[in-house]
């Protein structure tokens, strides 16, 4: 124990195979992993589980604006948070991001240390498998309600010496934990199958073995992909310890490590302290810490032999100890013997390696649990080290599985039973099931009866072993308790608050894009035509508090936003809203800014592409403030604003602004000294409209602002300095105030009194939205009160958060139909929420084929909805064409390579459901042709060879070769068998565009040396050129007593002679040949004291002469005949004979005769 690696143990040796072989860790590519810092509390969820095998919720990337930020050239193609639906608080705000752009991690990783809100960032590794048997001796007897996880590369669960309680494959998503059918290539596939046989062999079933655990029961977790190259990594160990700890596991044993410690995996066994952990120590002979063994709260486990003395390849504890225990898994009876995967699925083998030590102690904690399933795991590492035998090995003592059972049997009543159970899942929401398992100890004597009591469940009570599933109608915390008997005597277990039942999700926001070029433009009133056309104005968030004349516009349900300037002949007022009744016809309130200026009515018929004042709607007195525009449909209208002469300045139209008359005084209550109204302050319901003030009053009028009523607020001011408000309206009677302390008030008689509400939950102070006619209500915030959104569907009572992300002013026209502005990055990146509604009874799915397809390839779109009858589609293609599409059942083609969103918003007419997928289509273009083959290219008859190109992430790789030669690969790299027979090894990069040119190599198999060279004599000076073929080793004798190893040796002999040199080539494949040449070394001459060189020497007719220069040479034959005359000029000159004859040559100079051999 102390920190973590992973690695699964496995090397071939005589049958016999060690177990974790410990290598240099490698990481997943492209992956980081990250913590945000704070909890997530599971009563704030609002999404939920639809897959109860599948614990990740996909996030947007583009929710958070430090990821985009960072990761803007990475090409981000999911972000995941991996722990959300575990509901522990302290795993839920943990994230991983992919990307393709591996080449930059570390930059990624650095930057991301340095964000304020990360607690930490990190690489994910990949760790090993390792493993070393040998024969367990079965101890006792186990209870089947002890469930002993074996995460590991893969687990043959259904093999017949072996019973499973579940199984799971998290890295295929399936249900099947088994090896890949590729298994018979790889051994080691059957690492993990070993390891359970060894925790958890069924006994007394007349074949096999027998596991130390006895009858305990096996989970089988698979972590390795079946299209993995090997089976000697655990890819997904993370994923597959959370899914065995989610799924019923009181031990998870762990035979796989690396040196890579991961904080988040850390997190993740703190996130379980009632589950007993166990891993590997590692099996490379070192004191360096092996992850998971050397995590905290982790029991690590060393290996011994039959001897107790340490097995030659087990870490053991250094400086820094780790390793608590020991246990067998060395070579004493050649490795230990347990389950394998083989042809018939139902083998036996032995192996060897810590990877065995783990599960064979794990199966020894398996029978600790059963004679007292109540132990922590503190107190079970506290026997297992008291009862243990001291070997003084450096890594702890080594089990002694009797005194094991002696020590957790101390305290306890000779005979009686032990209360204990477990539930899966123990966190749902409403109306959701559990299942409970009963996990007793009998005390030696059978249980004769269960009594279960479920208060708040259904059925509340339960009489036997196996209750049926127990559901939970309404949210909160639920206690269960079990009473067992035996003929001895009873023992209840009650676990206080041990179900948690949330309420069920009412929806959760999508992020739109609001459009504006200039960055930090929040949005400040939103009106809400229908489910496609949405007016919405902007100001300026970025603290210059710029006065901002733009205004945002959706016709597609917010697929798109279009922004626009407002032109109002004046660029110092200001914009107060935007009232729309069609995608071209709406009207805005402009309000002055400074003294001179005149605010107003304007009214727009293009779409907001110019704006016309409606001067009959004056406000053109000097103290004239115009405030709030509504309009119930094209003709009837009303707008406000300040006081005049002791009235408010309210307008009436029926004839959508062309006249506007003034409504009397008499039918306007008067304002109190001082008073006057807010921008932005209104709320409709049907012919009710209502207006607030800074004395903290409300104005009402049932008749379209024609006659008014005044009431009194139970807060000071709506928008005071220090105190402040909003409010809004279900219906014509009842409303709701939020105050910026987060009170919330709730009328029943339009306004006329308040009752302050007891409330749970998160309350937000931005914006506030109750929706007509229900009990359904939203707030959001981004400022003093806090930053997130919530809703209540009780009337203001109970509070649900939704997220804890900025939001600004919220409108909703339904609860399906809604929208919250927050602020914009840039031109395309946020700015936008809209209200993605869970409950409604739309299930909005959409396929695209083919998903994965070649630039310039269309994709049929279909939309697949079910709950209704669809008259709406909206669909957004960002990087497609067309971008965005109303058609049902749309094509679209892609132009560019990457990885692209798809969303769809579809309605039937009453409600507005939204579905995305940030990652749904991959487009490709051709791969590149590989890079030159690296391998072997002259090798061996049945050998093995590995050759490999450059690794192109985005595609699959398609080997060719003879079909003699043994092999497989889809991977970059692939290792060859070959028998006796040369050829061409083919490789082509594949995707969906098709296959690449291909890389070749010519590999000759065995091919025999062929032996031969050349050489050089001048005088006594040998060189050689090495002509040999498919030779790697030579060995020269140049008949003097000399030799020489080099591929082309110089000599020098000592003396004149006739020399044989020899020439011996060898190649790796064992082959050999000879060959030999006779040399002549001649004697040099000086000539009154001039040094006359003369080479080669012998040669085939051609030779240079040096030293004569200004001399006169003379070439003659044996006979004296003078075969050729030459006048030196130079110092060096070549001398060639036409026609030669071998023979021996005289060069003579002066008195002087200079023997030359000629030998072609």
């Amino acid at each position: 124990m102390k920190n973590f690696t992973l690695l699964l143990l496995l090397i071939g040796l005589n049958g016999v195979y060690l177990a974790q072989n410990l290598s240099t860790p490698s990481f997943h590519p492209g992956v980081l992993m990250f913590q945000l810092k704070g909890d997530v509390r599971p009563n704030t969820l609002n999404l939920q589980q639809t897959d109860a095998n599948q614990f990740a919720l996909l996030d947007d990337f583009h929710n958070y604006p430090f990821l985009e930020t960072i990761f803007h050239n990475a090409n981000v193609t999911r972000l995941e948070r991996p722990s959300y639906f575990s509901y522990k608080p302290s795993l839920m705000n943990i994230y991983r991001i992919y990307f393709t752009n591996d080449a930059n991690i570390h930059e990624y990783m650095n930057q991301l240390e340095k964000v304020a809100e990360v607690l930490y960032a990190e690489k994910e590794p990949i760790y090993s498998t390792g493993f070393v048997p040998n024969d367990p001796n079965h101890t006792g007897t186990g209870n089947n309600s002890v469930k002993i996880a074996i995460v590991d590369n893969a687990v043959y669960s259904t093999h017949t010496d072996l019973t499973a309680f579940k199984q799971y494959d998290v890295a295929d998503n399936d249900n099947n934990a088994a090896p890949p059918s590729t298994h018979t290539q790889d051994a080691g596939w059957s690492h993990g199958t070993h390891c359970a046989g060894l925790a958890t062999a069924d006994i007394n079933n007349a074949i096999g073995i027998a596991g130390l655990g006895g009858n305990v029961e096996l989970i089988g977790v698979k972590c390795t992909p079946n299209n993995a190259s090997s089976s000697g990594s655990v890819w997904y160990g993370y994923g597959g310890v959370q899914w065995a700890c989610e799924n019923g596991a009181h031990v998870v044993s762990m035979s796989f490590g690396g040196t890579s410690p991961s904080q988040a995996f850390q997190n993740l066994i703190n996130a379980y302290p009632e589950i007993v952990f166990m891993a590997a120590a590692g099996n490379s002979n070192t004191t360096t810490l092996h992850y998971p063994g050397a995590y905290n709260n982790v029991i690590c486990v060393g290996s011994v032999d039959a001897n107790d003395q340490r097995s030659s390849f087990s870490n053991y504890n250094g400086a820094t100890p780790y390793v608590d225990i020991a246990a067998p898994g060395g070579y004493s009876n050649g490795g230990l013997l347990s389950t394998v995967y083989t042809s018939n699925g139902n083998g036996y083998a032995k192996m060897g390696g810590t990877s065995m030590a783990t599960p064979f102690a794990a199966g020894l904690v398996g029978l600790m649990l059963s004679v007292n399933p109540t132990l922590t795991p503190a107190q079970v590492l506290s026997c297992l080290l008291n009862s243990g035998v001291n070997i003084n090995q450096n890594m702890g003592p080594r089990i002694n599985a009797l005194a094991a059972l002696q020590c957790v049997s101390q305290g306890l009543t000779a005979g009686a039973p032990i209360a204990n159970f477990f539930a899966v899942p123990t966190t749902i929401f409403e109306g959701d099931s559990v299942q409970f398992y009963p996990n007793c100890a009998t005390g030696g004597n059978a249980i004769t009866s269960y009594q279960w009591s479920f208060p708040g469940g259904t059925p509340s009570s339960y009489t036997g072993a196996n209750p049926p599933y127990i559901s939970y109608a309404a949210a909160g915390t639920y206690n269960v308790s079990l009473t067992v008997t035996n003929s001895q005597t009873s023992d209840t277990e009650t676990k206080n608050s041990y179900i948690t039942v949330n309420v069920p999700p009412y929806g959760n926001w999508i992020v739109q894009n609001s459009g504006f070029s200039a960055a930090n433009r929040g949005i400040n009133w939103i009106s809400i035509v229908d489910q496609n056309v949405v007016w919405a104005t902007a100001y300026d968030g970025s603290g210059a508090n710029a006065n901002v004349q733009q205004f945002t516009k959706t016709t597609n349900g917010g697929t798109t936003w279009t922004p626009g300037n407002i032109n109002v002949g004046n660029a110092g007022l200001g914009i107060s809203m935007v009232q729309g009744i069609s995608s071209n016809v709406a009207w805005l309130a402009a309000y002055p800014n400074a003294a001179g200026q005149l605010g107003g009515i304007w009214k727009t018929t293009n779409g907001g592409s110019t704006w016309t004042k409606q001067t009959t709607a004056s406000f053109s007195n000097a103290a004239s403030f115009t405030n709030v525009v509504h309009f119930w449909d094209a003709n009837e209208g009303f707008c406000m604003g300040d006081p005049i002469n002791g009235e408010f300045e309210i307008y009436r139209t029926v004839n959508g602004g062309t006249n506007w008359t003034l409504v009397a005084g008499a039918n306007i209550p008067n304002p109190l000294a001082g008073e006057y109204g807010y921008t932005r302050q209104l709320d409709v319901v049907g012919n009710n409209v209502w207006f607030s003030t800074n004395k903290g009053r409300i104005y009402h009028s049932t008749d379209k602002g024609a006659t008014w009523a005044v009431y009194t607020s139970p807060i000071q001011d709506f928008g005071g300095a220090n105190i402040s408000g909003n409010f809004s309206y279900a219906s014509s009677t009842v409303g709701y105030i939020v105050t910026n302390g987060g009170a919330v008030y709730k009328t029943t008689n339009s306004g006329s009194t308040w009752l302050q509400l007891a409330t749970s939950g998160p309350v937000y102070t931005n914006g506030l939205c109750a929706i007509a006619n229900t009990n359904t209500i939203f707030t959001t915030g981004a400022a003093n009160g806090g930053s997130g959104s919530s809703y209540s569907l009780d009337g203001g009572l109970t509070w649900t958060q939704i997220d804890n992300v900025q939001h600004l002013y919220c409108e909703f026209l339904t609860p399906s139909i809604g929208w919250s502005g927050w602020f914009n990055t840039n031109a395309t990146t946020n700015g936008m929420w809209k209200w993605n509604n869970l409950s409604s009874p739309l299930n909005v799915q959409f396929s695209g084929t083919p998903s994965t397809v070649c630039v310039n390839t269309p994709v049929q779109f279909n939309d697949q909805t079910t709950g209704g009858t669809i008259n709406s589609w909206n669909w957004s293609f960002p990087g497609g064409s067309p971008a965005t599409s109303t058609l049902s059942n749309p094509t679209v083609t892609y132009f560019q390579p990457g990885v692209y969103a798809v969303s769809l918003t579809v309605s039937d007419g009453n409600n507005l459901s939204s579905y995305q997928d940030t990652a749904y289509v991959t487009v490709e273009t051709l791969p590149a042709t590989p890079s030159a083959i690296i391998g072997n290219a002259n090798a061996c008859p049945n050998a093995m060879e590995t050759y490999s190109v450059n690794n192109d992430p985005s595609a699959f790789y398609n080997w060719t070769f003879p079909a003699t030669w043994l092999g497989m690969s889809t991977t970059n790299s692939i290792s060859l068998t070959f028998d006796n027979t040369p050829g061409v090894l083919s490789v082509t990069a594949d995707n969906s565009c098709g296959s690449s040119p291909a890389s070749t190599i010519n590999i000759s198999l065995g091919a025999a040396p062929v032996a031969g060279f050349t050489f050089n004599i001048n005088g006594g000076a040998l060189s050689t050129t090495n002509t040999s073929q498919n030779a790697n080793a030579y060995v020269w004798d140049f008949g003097d007593g000399n030799t020489s190893t080099q591929t082309q040796p110089t000599h020098t002999y000592a003396a004149p002679g006739t020399y044989t040199i020899t020439l011996i080539a060898t190649n790796a494949c064992g082959g050999a040949d000879t060959t030999t040449q006779v040399m002549e070394v001649l004697e040099s001459l000086e000539m009154e004291g001039l040094s006359i060189l003369v080479y080669p020497n012998p040669n085939n007719g051609t030779f240079t002469v040096e030293g004569l220069a200004g001399q006169s040479l003379e070439l003659l034959d044996v006979s004296g005949r003078i075969i050729a005359t030459k006048r030196v000029i130079e110092s060096q000159m070549v001398v060639e004979i036409q026609n030669p004859v071998n023979g021996l040559y005289f060069v003579r100079a002066g008195s002087y005769l200079i023997p030359v051999k000629i030998q072609r």
